[in-house]
């Protein structure tokens, strides 16, 4: 008797097992279409609507161990025919964070369609209302939810012009991209997270999205996302990145980091092949440092635009 009942729980346990595994295929399979789709999007978003081709390379590696993320990027199309990208991080890992990144994305769906609505009446959009729309719902919802975890974010408008599209960033604590300028055979960097006078660029950031940051220093200064600007054209690489990638360990002392000087050199580097391939290669390169898959403690997501086509002008 107790043989066969030993026997039912193995066989409940394997199809337990065996259930899980299938769900986490489903959802690694879903994650790898949803990846697709976006270089799709962005390209298309690109070509038909900003009249810039180009080529996209995107890489989406979750902490070892975790089936869900909660670094997160999506573009959309805003009424007004420009569009914004936004790319973020949010604290912690697995189910915890991609709850937190669920709730974010619900108050950028809520905030969009409340302005879709307001632009019939009034076409006309203020970018940093729409910033104040989702930080608000965002935080509402994380109060209500009783959460203190917290989101950094990169809000980025692109604004087309006649020889070159403006990025407008609203910057919430987030990483800002890398702007890799060919000019003839050689390559300027514009690491955009530091003060360039040279390239008319200062940083500036607003704090991190969370009610307990809110609690902190109030309303006014919670609220306010300071705006900044920089020019783009063709030609120009633009890197995106989650922190994963340049502060992931070294495998033999654990001490250092892959840092963004190795990034910017391995893109230099490889500055000729399709984007993709160089995201590949920078993953495989990150990996090779730390060791293997299993000792990646944190989400790594990067986005490298390539703006290589001729510029189709309206």
């Amino acid at each position: 008797m107790n043989m066969r009942n030993d026997k039912a729980m193995n066989n409940q346990e394997c199809s337990r097992m065996q259930e899980k595994l299938r769900r986490y295929d489903l959802l690694s399979q879903e994650a790898s279409y949803v990846r697709d789709k976006d270089r799709f999007l962005i390209r298309d978003i690109f070509e038909k609507d900003l009249h810039m081709g180009m080529e996209v390379g995107i890489g989406f590696q979750r902490s070892y161990g975790s089936v869900l993320s909660g670094d997160y990027f999506s573009f959309f199309k805003l009424p007004d025919g420009n569009s914004m990208l936004i790319f973020s991080d949010i604290s912690g890992h697995g189910l915890p964070a991609y709850t937190t990144l669920i709730r974010f994305r619900s108050a950028v769906i809520l905030t969009l369609k409340e302005f879709e609505r307001r632009y019939v009446d009034n076409p006309w959009i203020s970018y940093s209302d729409i910033i104040r729309g989702i930080a608000e719902k965002f935080t509402d919802i994380m109060d209500f939810s009783g959460s203190n975890d917290f989101a950094s974010v990169n809000f980025v408008f692109f604004r087309e012009h006649d020889d070159h599209i403006r990025m407008e960033f609203y910057n919430r604590s987030m990483l800002f991209p890398i702007v890799f300028r060919r000019d003839g055979t050689e390559v300027v960097v514009a690491d955009l997270n530091s003060r360039n006078p040279e390239l008319n660029w200062e940083v500036d950031k607003g704090y991190l999205l969370g009610s307990d940051i809110r609690s902190l220093i109030g309303d006014e200064e919670y609220f306010y996302t300071p705006g900044c600007t920089f020019d783009i054209r063709e030609g120009d690489l633009i890197l995106f990145y989650s922190d994963g990638l340049t502060e992931a360990f070294d495998s033999d002392t654990q001490k250092e980091q892959f840092g963004e000087k190795r990034l910017v050199e391995s893109i230099i580097e490889m500055i000729g092949l399709p984007p993709q391939l160089i995201i590949n290669n920078i993953y495989d390169r990150v990996y090779n440092f730390i060791g293997s898959h299993e000792d990646q403690k944190d989400d790594m997501t990067a986005l490298l635009l390539d703006l290589t086509k001729g510029r189709k002008m309206k």
